[in-house]
């Protein structure tokens, strides 16, 4: 399907700010599952915004050194996706463990096995991680999606349970987060049992779906290696495995490196921050005015 997604942010400042510097991960990823067929990306004060790539995915950055009462950063992006079957070809029978015990697979993905800031591991992760695979009947695969349905069942769905910065521990001590702790646990979950686990952002449409969660800001979900080489994604906020409604933007070991707007500037803290996110299914001929 083709999806337009309207990601707008703005900042007000009590007194003008300056010296500003920003980075921005909104531009949606082209890969197997999508194609990023226009983005535009809009920031006010008008200012000369520059690009670089790395492994995650597209960073845009720019700065301010006058001063701004203000700052408005709207991303506009055309995505065409294609992941209608995402349980296609997947081994849901046949053990096929021992891909993950190769020194090699441990050396290649050692950086998506390991703790990471926003990652860490221990009792409660190895309790929910092993519960898991005892009710999985041995594939990778299957248990990938267990453990998605058990972490959905675990956590409580609460906006106000936790904070952008909360730590995997926090999430763990309240039982509730939001979708960017569900990401988090099922990581620490995978990586503790020997399986590489990226976190992935981006955006859910909705649509007609009743009871999905994540559509009016960023969402995240992750991505799971599998034995045959392929990366599986799974959002275990919603029990599901991702499909065509999903648009991929960014992926790290956390998400501390996918974070949608950062920076840093000369002035008094923001007083107020909106954040506005809108999907919408579209024409094969629309463009991006």
């Amino acid at each position: 399907m083709i999806l337009r997604a309207i990601h707008r942010t703005v900042y007000h400042y009590s007194t003008p700010s300056f010296d500003s510097h920003n980075e921005v991960r909104l531009m949606p990823l082209t890969d197997d599952s999508q194609v990023c067929q226009e983005f535009h990306l809009r920031v006010s004060p008008t200012t000369k915004v520059f690009e670089y790539n790395e492994p995650g995915g597209s960073v845009h950055h720019f700065g301010l050194r006058e001063r701004h009462p203000y700052l408005e950063i709207v991303a506009e992006a055309l995505v065409e996706t294609t992941l209608e079957n995402p349980f296609a070809g997947l081994n849901l029978l046949d053990p096929d463990w021992a891909f993950y015990d190769q020194e090699r697979t441990k050396q290649d993905y050692a950086e998506y096995l390991s703790e990471s800031p926003y990652v860490s591991f221990g009792e409660e992760v190895d309790r929910i991680a092993l519960r898991a695979k005892a009710d999985s009947n041995g594939s990778a695969a299957d248990f990938l999606r267990k453990l998605t349905h058990w972490i959905h069942e675990e956590l409580d769905y609460d906006t106000d349970a936790t904070h952008v910065h909360s730590k995997l521990h926090e999430v763990l001590e309240v039982r509730a987060g939001v979708c960017q702790d569900f990401a988090h646990l099922m990581i620490a979950c995978c990586r503790t049992v020997g399986i590489p686990a990226k976190y992935v952002s981006g955006y859910l449409y909705v649509g007609g779906e009743g009871g999905l969660r994540g559509d009016h800001a960023t969402h995240a979900w992750v991505d799971c290696l599998l034995p045959d080489g392929r990366w599986l994604s799974l959002d275990p906020t919603n029990d599901l495995l991702a499909n065509d409604r999903y648009i991929r933007i960014h992926t790290g070991r956390d998400y501390s490196e996918v974070t949608p707007t950062r920076g840093v500037y000369v002035g008094t803290p923001a007083k107020d921050l909106q954040v506005s996110v809108r999907i919408d299914m579209v024409s094969q001929t629309s463009t991006i005015s």
